[in-house]
């Protein structure tokens, strides 16, 4: 065999090793020893690929590690090029990195942070802290003994509940940063902040259900437009509970340990596996060498991707369902809690107002009086939002406090 083909063989396996990460990556994601396995072959792969292709040019040997730990930087600038260009602009054009939500670290499943709840399918775990990061923040976490982000004198005798998902919990801000703290700070009267990330509106009212009532006068309830998968399988006898199991959710939270920290080779892994480059590098390389060059200018002139990304505008067919299970949930929170309530949309990236103006042509037909509508959309814009992962800044919080204390002073929502 020549030396020539010894190093063909070489790149074929090295380019083999790089695609089954890349395209079997599910294969590694059910041990903690497979999570770490995966965690060695994609620097590993890289590597391997890149010595066989200079061996076969007859370059140095240190040129193996060089070019992956300099296409590991480039990767790295360019992804902060993209957060920095779409902090204070209009609307945010962030390319392939929106795909970046399903490469981060989720709070729910850390196993630091998580703890199993036979009913709720989650709490954050009881008395726990440690520090939540991403691309674009990183926050300490203090956890109650309820298993929610507040203090323990917040659990004695609340007088304004804070229900809602990750927004209410405080994704991405430090939490005297939320508007569930800032709102209580600000009017002068104990708050709870039982917002759990990825909570729906069943979810919600089962949590509350827990809670003790006897001094809450108000109750913020915040949705999200994925509330809908839960508050319509909850809601329905014919559907099978939509409940985690204990061994789901240890199965969910081993997967969770592939984002809970880096690993060389991350960044570019990630492009790599989303623009689907080791297919199309061969299928479409006109179109790859477009996108290459589309992101390199941007980057090199300091601007935005030149692309328009239409806003997701839902139409009455869309939110008609999510109004109706939502009205569902919040009936059964009144069979226990006949006081006020103020809901609110958030949604990711940006709110609009359709979901909230369909929330209050439900509520006109319900005929309940102490439902109170904030518009959010109204309140937000993007340079409010991180721009890759979504969630609301502490500008964002600050803003939805502020308009909280005016709706709850004006309509004297603490004492009706």
């Amino acid at each position: 065999m020549t030396q020539r083909q010894i190093g063909a063989i070489a790149v074929f396996s090295g380019y083999l090793l790089l695609a089954i990460t890349v395209y079997r990556w599910q294969l590694f994601t059910h041990f903690v020893w497979t999570i770490l396995l995966f965690k060695g072959l994609v620097p590993v792969a890289f590597v391997l690929f890149c010595w066989s292709v200079i061996r076969l040019l007859k370059l140095p040997f240190w040129t193996a590690l060089i070019i992956p730990a300099l296409v590991e930087t480039a990767s790295w600038f360019y992804i902060r090029h993209t957060i920095e260009v779409n902090q204070h602009t209009d609307r945010h054009e962030v390319g392939i990195l929106e795909k970046w939500i399903n490469y981060r670290d989720v709070i729910q499943f850390n196993r630091h942070f998580a703890s199993f709840s036979p009913d709720l399918g989650y709490v954050l775990r009881p008395n726990s802290e440690g520090v939540h990061s991403s691309l674009e923040y990183s926050n300490t976490f203090k956890i109650n003994s309820f298993g929610v982000r507040d203090d323990e004198s917040s659990l004695d005798n609340p007088k304004l509940v804070f229900l809602g998902d990750s927004f209410t919990m405080g994704w991405g801000v430090d939490q005297n940063q939320t508007y569930a703290d800032l709102t209580g700070r600000k009017l002068g009267i104990k708050t709870l902040n039982a917002g759990i990330s990825s909570y729906g509106t069943y979810r919600e009212m089962l949590l509350f259900s827990k809670i003790k009532r006897d001094s809450v006068r108000l109750v913020v309830l915040q949705y999200c437009d994925n509330d809908f998968e839960e508050n319509e399988a909850r809601n329905e006898p014919r559907n099978e509970p939509q409940q985690l199991t204990a061994r789901s959710f240890a199965n969910t939270a081993t997967f969770n340990r592939i984002n809970e920290t880096y690993y060389p080779m991350r960044y570019t892994y990630f492009f790599v596996r989303e623009k689907d480059l080791l297919k199309r590098i061969w299928t479409s390389p006109i179109q790859v060498s477009r996108e290459i060059g589309g992101a390199l200018s941007s980057w090199l002139h300091g601007r935005q991707l030149d692309v328009v990304t239409p806003p997701d505008i839902k139409t009455p067919a869309e939110t008609k369902p999510q109004a109706e299970y939502f009205f569902k949930s919040v009936a059964k929170i009144r069979k226990f809690y006949k006081g006020n309530i103020v809901v609110m949309h958030l949604d990711g990236r940006y709110t609009r107002p359709e979901m909230i103006r369909a929330f209050e042509a439900q509520a006109r037909h319900t005929g309940d009086s102490h439902l109170f509508f904030l518009h959010t959309d109204e309140l937000l814009q993007a340079q409010d939002y991180y721009p890759v992962d979504g969630h609301i800044k502490a500008s964002g919080h600050a803003k939805i406090s502020d308009a909280l204390v005016r709706m709850i002073g004006e309509k004297g929502l603490l004492t009706r």
